[in-house]
């Protein structure tokens, strides 16, 4: 398994500092997420990407049945049986390019803030649709393609300007991260829908989160999404057939 940056000691502390401040997860994309969620009394949830395993006593309380949470990172998985475990809540190790390997049946896939940095698009697609029962449910976010777009992916802004370049030019993006080289990969909207369509999937809402005055006035760079959206977020049902 290739290493993930989080398993940089370093690296890993700095996010960790991040997270226990308010911050766009929280106050933009987390509430946009718990908007598209169906109904989980019931059912069972595969969380792919799920870092330190936040979010699965929130699944747990919303009535689920169970949660497997997936992750690339020695850090995180550790971090999340630590702080996260409990009845009904398992961890696995596991890079999401290697799904094919998964085996079991599952009535939500959630992913947070990850298919971005995934380069074979098509392929996870498939995978989840495969792990997926009749009639479930995918639920993403990723960083918007209007974010992705730009080769530098530092910076987004230029002073109070949105820099926006390379939409139309798909694939590898290479940006820093707390000094750390950070690999991304951008796919126009269009992509996205399309490859969503034909890989086993009906879209059922689209969002793209707008943040509230209340979250601007917690947390004023937020004001910046009033300009250009940092988040996409898709809800969307596997074929019944």
């Amino acid at each position: 398994m290739s290493r993930n940056v989080f398993d940089n000691p370093s690296f890993f502390s700095k996010y960790m500092e991040l997270r226990k401040d308010y911050n766009h997860n929280d106050l933009l994309e987390h509430p946009g997420m718990c908007s598209l969620l169906p109904a989980l009394k019931g059912k069972s949830v595969i969380d792919l990407g799920c870092g330190y395993g936040s979010y699965a006593h929130e699944f747990l309380d919303r009535g689920a049945s169970s949660y497997l949470g997936i992750d690339s990172s020695e850090n995180m998985i550790r971090r999340a049986m630590e702080d996260n475990g409990g009845e009904g809540i398992e961890y696995l190790r596991l890079n999401l390019d290697d799904l094919s390997s998964l085996s079991g049946s599952f009535d939500l896939a959630y992913s947070s803030l990850v298919f971005h940095y995934i380069e074979d698009f098509d392929r996870l697609l498939k995978n989840i649709n495969r792990l997926l029962n009749p009639g479930g449910i995918l639920l993403f976010s990723q960083m918007h393609p209007f974010v992705t777009a730009s080769p530098s992916y530092n910076g987004y802004f230029e002073g109070d300007y949105f820099a926006f370049t390379s939409y139309p030019e798909e694939g590898r993006r290479e940006g820093r991260w707390f000094k750390e080289k950070v690999v991304s990969y951008h796919r126009r909207l269009s992509s996205i829908i399309n490859s969503i369509s034909n890989n086993g999937f009906f879209i059922e809402r689209i969002l793209e989160p707008v943040p509230s005055d209340d979250a601007i006035r917690e947390l004023p760079s937020l004001e910046k999404d009033l300009v250009r959206p940092t988040f996409l977020i898709v809800r969307a049902r596997k074929d019944y057939s």
